[in-house]
């Protein structure tokens, strides 16, 4: 009968990853390895009593159902990348319709345009009552805020700028523009004209720390003030894209502890770089997946040594092929992202990012895209996760990291 040989564990450690949408990668290296993880929070096993005891307990402000009276009408904003959304406007909701609130005056609009494929499978008018399209809310009549110090006039879709109660539910993160995404920032720019939402997206000040004052966040949460957003409820994303923990209560008071919980779970500081960094992408429905790329190849980059590796964990299953076809015309890496750079969209930041960290290091992908299409993107591809193992104990030093796009490194 076989036995295990408790020296050959010793050995070895064991890692999981977690990546795509609920898959998981296990591997073990030699304990003699320079190696370290970062785990991120862990899920929640029970979200809806998670959800309730934050909803039972508000910080500086009063549970919901006494914030209103009937009559009013409400507005809830949603950023659908929140994860458990419905079951979060489903508990609102139910505390609304306790204080007499009617099930018509419920609003639920989302600020950004999503794939019906992409909506969560649990998705029930029954629960959550109407949802309007960002796009929906958009084409309807604006109404006007007011104007900001600086003279900017704010317009909004009716259903947010007449609203008597208006509620923000997004996840809270790192935003190399904004410094932290979430409260306000649910709200604007996304609903703002496509212009200013171009000034508010253009460029990123990844020189700067998220805690740097910006004049984009400071026009933000002017305009939060201008609407009179009080109430909010945010989530810290855990190390698999789902529920990690849950904050609601009075604007400033949850911006405040959202920074603090998301600093001590997801911020990296005076780690060594490495040469190989292996990093996750969970792409949970609803994912932002484009912006997701873009801030995990701009954290395995700011922990790679030049030259080195970085694994990339993802269950992608196709890339725009507008641009894609493009490329195949480059001559070389340099043309590419010349290429890329000229193209003011998400898709292309995100592959101009991919591109970009391949110049760096050599980029493995593991996914289900055509090895053709990744060689496009100078990539190397992996077909399963037995070959990201082999690769993995070739490195000298390594990283694990899960959860890239919630990540900020902050080097020496």
């Amino acid at each position: 009968m076989a036995r295990d040989n408790p020296q050959k564990d010793m050995k070895l450690r064991k890692f999981t990853l977690s990546y795509g949408h609920g898959k998981k990668f296990e591997c073990e290296i030699d304990c003699k390895k320079s190696v370290w993880q970062h785990l991120g929070p862990e899920t929640v096993s029970q979200p809806e009593l998670t959800i309730q005891s934050a909803l039972d307990e508000p910080l500086e402000y009063p549970g919901v159902e006494r914030a209103v009276v009937p009559g009013d009408r409400i507005a809830i904003v949603v950023d659908p990348e929140t994860p458990c959304w419905p079951e979060i406007v489903a508990a609102l909701r139910k505390r609304l319709l306790s204080a007499g609130i009617e099930g018509d005056a419920i609003r639920v609009v989302l600020n950004r345009e999503i794939n019906e494929r992409d909506l969560p499978a649990n998705l029930s008018p029954a629960t959550v009552g109407t949802i309007i399209s960002h796009s929906e809310a958009m084409k309807g009549r604006s109404v006007y805020l007011a104007s900001t110090a600086e003279g900017q006039r704010i317009y909004l879709p009716e259903e947010i700028g007449e609203a008597d109660f208006v509620i923000s539910v997004g996840p809270f993160g790192f935003d190399e523009k904004w410094g932290y995404r979430g409260t306000c920032s649910t709200v604007y720019p996304s609903f703002a004209s496509k212009e200013e939402q171009e000034k508010f997206h253009a460029g990123s000040q990844q020189d700067l720390t998220p805690e740097t004052s910006r004049g984009t966040r400071q026009t933000i949460d002017e305009v939060g003030w201008l609407l009179g957003l009080q109430y909010t409820v945010q989530v810290i994303p855990s190390r698999s894209g789902k529920l990690g923990h849950v904050i609601c209560g009075a604007n400033d008071a949850v911006y405040r502890e959202a920074v603090n919980l998301l600093d001590r779970h997801w911020r990296i500081q005076n780690q060594k770089r490495v040469e190989t960094v292996v990093i996750s992408l969970p792409t949970e429905p609803g994912c932002n997946l484009w912006y997701a790329i873009t801030r995990t190849c701009q954290a395995a980059r700011s922990l790679v040594q030049a030259h080195g590796r970085v694994m990339l964990l993802t269950d992608l299953k196709e890339l725009p092929r507008e641009l894609i076809d493009p490329l195949t015309m480059c001559d070389d890496l340099s043309d590419a992202l010349r290429l890329l750079n000229s193209l003011d969209s998400p898709e292309a930041k995100a592959l101009h990012a991919m591109v970009s960290l391949a110049q760096a290091s050599r980029l493995y992908l593991l996914s289900n895209l055509e090895p053709d299409l990744l060689e496009n993107l100078y990539c190397i591809p992996l077909s399963n996760q037995d070959e990201m193992r082999k690769a993995i104990q070739g490195a000298d030093s390594c990283c694990l990291l899960n959860g890239g796009p919630f990540v900020y490194v902050e080097n020496d």
